[in-house]
């Protein structure tokens, strides 16, 4: 099989360096690496070492995690890829996360399937990120896999992140690439959905890992109870709340998106920003304008002045 790992990166040439050392260096290496420069100030240059390993997709301005990952996973398909592997910039493969996906695949009975590694904190390996989640066809709402499935040696889920996915070139052309109109934030979640609904199945292998630094996220405490939510980064929040809303408006019926997805994710949304979260002001100022920009179906980058374009 042609396996090809995508990697999106922008201004950050020496996180990208150990990305790409841990795949060169791999157990099972990728065939090849698609690399896409999301509009860096300086154009990538990857070390001559790699060679015709690595192609680089120079793009003119930043289009986002999903503009970049969809233009990434086009050229992966055009350079004849059988699997693709999203791989984070920031992100380092354990030596036989390829492999054991790999070995995964190989058993699954069930072609209509696409697999993950799991992501675990750079400086604490034992933590994985429970970026994974069941979804209700009835409310639209996702709830996080359960954390003792993460000792397993697989567990199915019907959406994740974007790190570590593994797909194949089937699926995407059944169902498409990335919608880049999303800018990101949400849009693996839809893309795993859109997944879900064509009648694919996910699956996360637990021995399939990668090294990811907990980036612009905090731990906060509530009566007990752990959360992980954002830090300083509203814009986040809005590209969040913007895109699960139109991704929840194409999935459910009016009816229910209405009536049960929109009145339970408004509240959910805002009590964790008040209870929760620091800086409350910007934090509550791009919830509310995710919601309205969602209600009227705007898309793309969060320009200057508080437009989409």
């Amino acid at each position: 099989m042609n396996i090809i790992a995508v990697v999106v990166t922008i201004d950050r040439p020496l996180v990208l360096k150990a990305c790409l050392e841990s795949l060169w260096n791999s157990s099972r290496r990728p065939d090849h690496a698609v690399v896409v420069d999301n509009g860096s100030v300086c154009p990538l240059s990857p070390p001559e070492t790699y060679g015709a390993w690595v192609h680089v997709v120079r793009l003119n301005h930043n289009m986002g995690p999903a503009g970049g990952a969809a233009c990434g996973q086009r050229q992966a398909l055009d350079l004849g890829a059988d699997w693709i592997w999203m791989v984070d910039d920031d992100a380092q493969a354990e030596s036989d996360a390829l492999s054991s996906l790999l070995t995964a695949q190989a058993k699954q009975p069930v072609s209509r399937t696409f697999f993950r590694s799991i992501c675990v904190e750079s400086e604490h390996v034992e933590r994985p990120f429970y970026n994974a989640f069941t979804y209700s066809r009835y409310s639209g709402l996702l709830k996080p896999i359960p954390r003792e499935s993460y000792s397993q040696e697989r567990f199915a889920f019907d959406a994740c992140g974007m790190a570590g996915l593994f797909i194949s070139a089937t699926l995407l052309r059944e169902i498409g690439v990335f919608d880049a109109s999303l800018y990101g934030w949400y849009d693996d979640t839809e893309f795993t959905l859109r997944a879900t609904r064509a009648g694919f199945c996910g699956q996360s292998i637990t021995a399939s890992r990668l090294r990811h630094p907990m980036a612009s996220r905090r731990t906060a405490h509530f009566l007990g109870r752990s959360f992980t939510v954002l830090a300083d980064k509203p814009e986040r929040l809005y590209y969040g709340t913007r895109n699960c809303i139109l991704t929840q408006r194409s999935m459910l019926s009016t009816i229910r998106f209405a009536l049960v997805f929109m009145p339970i994710f408004s509240v959910r949304r805002f009590l964790t920003i008040v209870l929760l979260y620091n800086n409350r002001r910007a934090f509550l100022g791009c919830f509310i304008k995710g919601i309205f920009d969602g209600m009227h179906n705007r898309r793309g980058e969060l320009a200057q002045g508080g437009h989409t374009r």
